[in-house]
């Protein structure tokens, strides 16, 4: 039998109601070791042990009454004429107390994986909201630190045109030249393949001063920082070349942007 057809059988398999090869069945799964079968067993136990709680207390049988009397006394019991179909144990009310045992067990069996698959699913939308909001954040982030960089008094904006086979690609530079921060944004510049990396330089009259290696395919642009040596004069430009993943310490690729200050 599969789990959902073992699970079905578990009340009754609980209450000893089973035919003697369909119980052979569920106790074979249940000692092969199925966690979730195990699981649905251990609560329906738990229901059926609460059962008696939800009972209405009733007054015992006259016969009853009788027998516990002369279990006291030490003397033979005198059992009045039992009247058929009274009191909590006769037949009509044990059979109304095992279909309310079952009927409690298979409605809280029911009951239980409708509110477990509804709470599923909404651990699921409180995680896919998490993950919303979290980049909502990320996004509310990048945007505010692009407004500060662009209204600091020491940014600098370069635009960097596409070079012969790039010719259709361009990207624009934010540069912070007091905190040596920058942002770029590129517009159709493809991946640059496996094992590369595309390399962000600044450009003086001296030297050529690595500022990173980025990634264009992000639409939040990429950024970085960059702290110039002293001594190797202005920056006249910016430029990027395709280099060894992880970058170069000097350019060796061609160049496929440029700008000039």
């Amino acid at each position: 039998m599969r789990c959902e057809e073992i699970r079905e059988l578990l009340p009754l398999h609980v209450l000893g109601a089973l035919e003697a090869g369909e119980a052979a069945e569920v106790r074979g799964h249940l000692e092969a070791g199925c966690p979730r079968c195990a699981a649905e067993q251990a609560a329906a136990r738990e229901t059926l042990s609460q059962i008696p709680f939800a009972l209405e207390i009733e007054e015992p049988s006259s016969m009853a009454k009788a027998r516990l009397m002369s279990a006291i006394r030490g003397k033979p019991p005198t059992v009045p004429a039992r009247r058929s179909g009274t009191g909590l144990w006769g037949k009509a009310g044990l059979l109304a107390t095992a279909a309310a045992i079952v009927a409690a067990l298979l409605t809280s069996t029911l009951v239980g994986r409708r509110y477990r698959a509804e709470a599923a699913d909404l651990r699921g939308q409180i995680r896919t909201q998490k993950e919303e909001l979290a980049r909502l954040e990320q996004q509310f982030h990048r945007t505010r630190d692009t407004i500060l960089l662009v209204r600091s008094p020491g940014s600098k904006v370069i635009d960097l045109q596409g070079q012969e086979e790039r010719a259709s690609s361009a990207a624009r530079l934010f540069w912070d030249v007091r905190r040596g921060t920058w942002r770029l944004y590129a517009d159709n510049l493809p991946p640059v393949g496996p094992g590369k990396s595309y390399q962000l330089w600044l450009v003086t009259a001296q030297a050529k001063i690595s500022a990173g290696v980025f990634d264009p395919s992000t639409e939040e642009g990429a950024s970085g920082t960059v702290t110039l040596p002293s001594g190797v004069g202005q920056v006249i430009a910016a430029a990027v070349t395709p280099e060894p993943a992880g970058g170069s310490p000097q350019p060796t690729g061609k160049i496929l942007l440029l700008g000039k200050i």
